[in-house]
């Protein structure tokens, strides 16, 4: 369940395994191949890592290796990927539930109708829907309202003062784009630590490679403890000052127009974005396997209920299972469980 990275990194998987498309599994997606989490980004996102840390299993992507790929080169990359796999999902088919049978197999209810199977994969993924702050419906700008997940360039906002809420890797970089067309500010959440693309010449993800950083068990000591806050990669706030973005404590309530901030202070914007990040796509699945607060009860992408699988999920195994280079091991696991 779900056509982007993760279940296309699924059905490679599986097809390694020896299945055939069509005939012994099928790709299901709420949207369409025009309206995939990477088409939806805005225009000038970049990846963190480098092109040759951004492939899925067999097909490497396009262009200079050294280069940090554009959403629209994911996107292109992902259509390409599935072309070559010779899959076709079948579009527009909502995951609405999935409850286990008498007979071991799984029944799978869809916007669509219903599906039975002996294997489900969740594949639906980290960054399914919007978060906001609480306070975010008492907020009523006269100029734009968006989070990040709508915002696609600086052309969406009036002319006027604009507040960027939240300083992870989206934050900034939205605020990094606005400060060249608007008067500019970023409300900071928890700390969070920075490192630059390279270090000492060397690529950070080839550091993060060698030290075993990307590899660390997400149940583990250094696993538990880097997946607590997200880690930002390139420029950060110190870039974002020096170029007039205003850096202002964390938002804590909204009235209309105005923002308070954790030092008591109010202020006035034309504008909002809300870069508060996701929840994850898995609200289908049975209470057996995503808690109230989200998160899931899984082992390696196994789940307690027998042939139901989850894959893409942020740490699902460590800190690669949301990469486009990591997804590929995960579900290589999980194949091997589905068909020993």
């Amino acid at each position: 369940m779900g056509a982007g990275q993760a279940g296309l990194a699924m059905s490679h998987a599986l097809l390694e395994r020896g299945l055939r498309p069509a005939e012994d599994f099928v790709i299901l997606d709420a949207g369409s191949a025009q309206t995939l989490s990477w088409r939806r980004r805005w225009d000038s996102l970049t990846l963190f890592t480098p092109t040759w840390h951004s492939h899925l299993p067999g097909l490497r992507m396009p262009g200079a290796q050294r280069r940090y790929p554009s959403s629209k080169d994911v996107a292109d990359y992902l259509d390409l990927y599935r072309a070559s796999l010779g899959v076709e999902p079948k579009w527009d088919t909502r995951a609405v539930s999935v409850h286990p049978q008498r007979d071991d197999s799984l029944m799978l209810q869809t916007s669509t109708g219903s599906l039975r199977a002996r294997a489900v994969v969740a594949a639906t993924g980290p960054f399914a829907i919007p978060q906001y702050p609480g306070f975010a419906n008492d907020t009523a700008v006269d100029g734009a309202n968006l989070h990040s997940d709508a915002y696609r360039n600086p052309d969406q906002l009036p002319r006027g003062p604009v507040l960027v809420v939240g300083s992870g890797n989206t934050g900034i970089q939205i605020a990094r784009e606005l400060s060249a067309h608007r008067c500019v500010s970023i409300a900071q959440g928890s700390p969070q630590p920075r490192l630059p693309h390279r270090l000492l010449g060397v690529d950070l993800f080839r550091w993060l490679q060698l030290t075993g950083v990307l590899s660390a068990p997400s149940n583990g000591r250094i696993g538990r403890r880097i997946s607590r806050r997200e880690l930002v990669v390139g420029p950060g706030l110190v870039d974002l000052a020096s170029r007039g973005v205003h850096l202002l404590p964390r938002a804590v309530d909204g009235n209309r127009d105005r923002i308070s901030f954790a030092d008591g202070v109010e202020r006035r914007f034309e504008s909002v974005i809300w870069a508060t990040g996701y929840r994850n796509g898995f609200g289908w699945l049975p209470e057996a396997v995503v808690g109230a607060d989200g998160t899931l009860d899984q082992q390696d992408g196994r789940t307690p209920i027998a042939g139901l699988y989850v894959l893409g999920d942020s740490w699902l195994r460590n800190r690669g299972s949301a990469l486009l280079g990591g997804v590929g091991t995960d579900a290589r696991l999980i194949a091997r469980h589905i068909v020993p």
